[in-house]
């Protein structure tokens, strides 16, 4: 059963595609004169796919305690989004540390065109009693908060999100901001091949650019201070010489931004409550002048909107484990993503229960290759590769 564990674990922690687990094997009893059974990369799927179907429990299951749901939505793969809705115990979310995938159990895993509020609500409801939720975490998509309104439970707004929202609304139209970040995507598109590449700043992200910007001012804080340490040739301090008409405005947005982050740490590990919430502020006191002042005052609007939410209790305000588990499943498809989304999106619910050896050996034993197809058949919509499949049918019975 170790054998089974190791090669699950190796696709859905370590990221190691079916077939390279295969390889793996090889290697472990080459170096290490192991004697260990070499699955297939066939093997190692069913397994997987075994292991997913196994973390999905029944409506009773929920019945014993109250549960938070955290949310999301994959981007399109194809033509097709999946959906996934994970429960933690409430209890979980008072302990004083960050969820982690041994928290969590797959409420929802569906695959579909697109999903709307009332599709959303009647997933949830036909896996949970409404009773036994407590509150629901996710992004500010209309669907999902409209999902919830639907349900008429609480919606808290991950904060992770509603700080890139907030940094959004001052930074999206700010004329120094556009001209610093569009000098450095000159500047990277110039130099990167040049003799002096080392100076060139970091990539900045297309998608959710305004979650990451930390990369882009601590390069610009970097420079600066290299440039007043006069520790740059003169090619580079000519190339850098533009830094000087921002110098003011990334010292103030690194400064912010390092606030942000760790009022995020904060928050995500003690949850929020009263005694997180104050901590959290007292980093907020520097911020009195132009757009700093500006984020400060949305930031204390959406902990006063949480705090109004919360009742004195201590809640999840992060959905980072979500996201890990989305960034995690990208990275196992990015390779193929021309199939589109099929049953592989069990591996998501893979990684809910590879930890414990006994929930392993009860999935291998009790869970039928047949109940995976008839879970890929309810849940996993046609996939886009069966359906260019499908198309080229036709075009044979055309040209025949």
């Amino acid at each position: 059963m170790s054998v089974i564990q190791l090669a699950v674990t190796l696709v859905t922690t370590a990221g190691v595609s079916f077939r390279g687990v295969s390889k793996v094997f090889i290697h472990l009893n080459l170096c290490l004169r192991l004697n260990l059974d070499i699955p297939t990369h066939t093997t190692v799927l069913n397994w997987t796919k075994k292991q997913g179907i196994s973390q999905f429990m029944s409506k009773d299951f929920y019945q014993h305690q109250k549960w938070v749901l955290i949310a999301d939505e994959s981007i399109q793969f194809g033509n097709k989004k999946l959906l996934l809705i994970l429960a933690v115990p409430e209890d979980r979310c008072r302990q004083g540390r960050a969820l982690s995938y041994k928290d969590i159990t797959p409420l929802v895993l569906k695959v579909g065109s697109s999903w709307k509020a009332e599709t959303i609500a009647s997933e949830i409801k036909n896996h949970i009693t409404l009773e036994q939720i407590s509150y629901c975490v996710s992004d500010a998509g209309s669907n999902l908060t409209c999902a919830f309104k639907l349900l008429n439970h609480t919606h808290i707004h991950d904060v992770n999100h509603a700080f890139s929202l907030i940094i959004k609304s001052v930074y999206e139209n700010n004329s120094l901001f556009n001209e610093y970040t569009k000098s450095l995507s000159l500047l990277r598109a110039q130099k990167s091949m040049s003799k002096i590449a080392r100076i060139v700043p970091p990539n900045q992200r297309i998608m959710s650019r305004f979650m990451n910007l930390m990369p882009l001012f601590e390069w610009g804080m970097k420079m600066i201070d290299l440039l007043a340490n006069n520790q740059l040739d003169n090619d580079e301090k000519d190339v850098l010489s533009f830094l000087e008409t921002y110098k003011e405005f990334i010292f103030e947005s690194y400064q912010v931004l390092v606030c942000l982050n760790e009022m995020q740490t904060i928050l995500k590990i003690n949850g929020f409550n009263a005694k997180s919430t104050k901590k959290a502020k007292t980093l907020l006191s520097d911020m009195k002048k132009g757009n700093s002042l500006k984020i400060r005052n949305k930031v204390e609007e959406y902990l006063r909107d949480i705090k109004s939410k919360a009742k004195g209790k201590t809640i999840c305000c992060s959905s980072d484990i979500i996201e890990s588990c989305m960034s995690k499943y990208k990275s196992l498809v990015k390779g193929n993503k021309s199939v589109g989304i099929s049953d592989l999106s069990l591996c998501v619910a893979a990684m809910m229960g590879i930890s414990d050896l006994e929930k392993t050996a009860k999935a291998m034993e009790t869970v039928k290759i047949k109940q995976v197809k008839e879970w890929k058949a309810e849940n996993v919509s046609k996939t886009l590769f069966a359906e260019k499949i499908e198309l080229n049918k036709k075009l044979t019975e055309i040209i025949i």
